[in-house]
Order: structure tokens, then C-alpha cells, then sequence
């Protein structure tokens, strides 16, 4: 889309110019053109220069608009799940409490833990459904890339947690950066969690309490305990078939460009971790 923007803009620049130059052109042989035919050239480089600011105002709009029908369309898609999500749980409700009853009458506590452990995870799915909204996640490029990930990982049977607690229209980064960096990781995370047993994914976006910085944190299952944290990000090392992923290589050019940025890389038995700390 931005590849298509720039060449729009190139090809309005060089027909203005074009049109400075053909201006001039008939300036400097006004003395030899007929006067009706200057009159006719100047009326026609007038309206062709119109029109091209028409259409370059139009395109601009269309894909304002396009984002925001792509922005509607996420938005009915996660409030119909969330619909019908809340709608079956409150369908179940006196069915859950009486199973409730049955294992408290029984004094059955390993077996109502058990049944608590499985339901948080219907309240977790919930909670996430109401964090893709527009109000918490205000800032619509990035609106737009979390619930398509959503989608993608809900597709995989990857549990998706959710967590925004900033107000990301105050991100100290380039917008374009930050999805580039938070699309590449995310991409990672849902490639190596959907190999394992239990498959998860945590996305959390917040501000540090600590020191000045906000801090975007991804953490994900993952397979291959062997993984060298420090490797990953050079170009052409990838556990991808033939070295195809480069997506942490292009995240460090990202870094390198940038002087308030770090990431932070680290795992544990259970997760793989990214950090990315952007500093105000």
C-alpha cells in the first residue's frame, strides 16, 4: 500500500512539473504560437493540473476510507463473537453454578478447581474479545493488526491474551515502525506456538512505572529450547525451511534507526520472550 502511495505521488510530481515545463515552453515562444493556440494550451494545462489534484485528493480519501471499512468490518466481526460468547455463557450460568453447588455439597475441591481452571478460560476468551475495541485499542493501524493476528492465531487453536493499559495514539515511535515491528513478532509467535501442546500467546502494551519508557511484551510457547536468542536476528538465520524468515533481521534495521528503541530478548522453559522498550 505505501509502495502504491509513493508511486501515485512520484507520477503527480513529474506531470506538475511537466506541466511547469510546457508553461514555459509557451512562454518562450509566445512570439511564434498563435495567441488562440497559447490560450487553448494554458486553458488545457489548467484543467489537467485540476484534475490531477482531483484524483490525488480522491485516491488519498479512498484509502482513508478503505482502512476505516477494514477497521468496521474487524470491529463487527470481534462484537459478533463477543455476542456470542457472552450470550452462550449467560445461556449456561445457572447450569455453571449448580455444577458449582455439586462439587462444594461434595466438598470436592480438586474437582472445583479443575472446573474453575476451565472455565477462566471461557472468561479469558471474553476478556480478550473486549479488549479488540476501538476504545482501548485507539490507534487504527494497529486496531486493525491485532485482531486480524487474533483471527490467525483463534484459526491455529492458539490461546490469545490480551493486554493494553496506554494510550497508543502517545507511542514515542513511528506508527509504520510499530506495526512492522509488532506484525513481524507476532507472526513469529503464532509460527512456533502452533507447534506445540499447548499453545499460547500473551501480547501486552503499557507503560513502565518504573522509568520513563513504554513497553510493547510478546511471549509465546514454544518448541525448540535450543533457539539462540543472539543469532536470530542476523540475515539469513531462521528455523523457517531454507532461511526464508528475515522478519528479526529487518526488526533490527528498525533499532538500528532508531535511538529510544530496544528489544529485549529472553526465554524460559515455558515461553519465549520479546521485549521491545521504547523510551519517551
Amino acid at each position: 500500500m505505501n509502495i502504491k502511495k509513493g508511486l501515485m505521488f512520484v507520477g503527480f510530481m513529474v506531470s506538475i512539473v511537466l506541466s511547469v515545463l510546457k508553461l514555459y515552453t509557451l512562454f518562450i515562444y509566445s512570439n511564434i504560437i498563435p495567441f488562440h493556440m497559447i490560450i487553448f494550451n494554458y486553458l488545457f494545462l489548467f484543467v489537467y493540473i485540476f484534475l490531477l489534484v482531483c484524483v490525488f485528493i480522491n485516491a488519498k480519501s479512498l484509502s482513508s476510507l478503505k482502512l476505516d471499512l477494514e477497521q468496521c468490518k474487524n470491529k463487527n466481526q470481534t462484537l459478533s463473537a463477543l455476542n456470542d460468547s457472552v450470550r452462550g455463557f449467560r445461556h449456561d450460568f445457572n447450569n455453571i453454578i449448580t455444577t458449582i453447588g455439586g462439587y462444594i455439597s461434595t466438598s470436592d475441591i480438586a474437582g472445583l478447581k479443575k472446573y474453575y481452571n476451565q472455565i477462566a478460560v471461557d472468561c479469558m476468551e471474553i476478556n480478550n474479545l473486549t479488549m479488540l475495541n476501538t476504545s482501548i485499542i485507539n490507534e487504527p493501524a494497529i486496531y486493525n493488526l491485532v485482531v486480524n493476528k487474533y483471527m490467525l492465531a483463534c484459526e491455529n487453536s492458539i490461546t490469545f491474551n490480551i493486554e493494553i493499559l496506554l494510550d497508543l495514539k502517545t507511542l514515542n515511535i513511528k506508527i509504520y515502525e510499530f506495526t512492522r515491528i509488532l506484525g513481524i513478532l507476532l507472526d513469529n509467535a503464532i509460527e512456533a506456538s502452533k507447534e506445540c501442546t499447548e499453545k499460547a500467546i500473551n501480547l501486552s502494551i503499557k507503560k513502565d512505572l518504573t522509568s520513563p519508557r513504554q513497553l510493547l511484551l510478546i511471549e509465546n510457547t514454544y518448541n525448540n529450547k535450543d533457539v539462540d536468542i543472539e543469532n536470530i536476528f542476523k540475515k539469513g538465520i531462521s528455523s523457517k525451511p531454507h532461511n526464508t524468515g528475515i522478519g528479526l533481521w529487518e526488526v533490527r534495521q528498525i533499532l538500528n534507526r532508531n535511538d529510544n528503541l530496544n528489544l529485549y530478548t529472553t526465554k524460559d522453559d515455558k515461553f519465549f520472550k520479546q521485549q521491545l522498550e521504547i523510551y519517551l
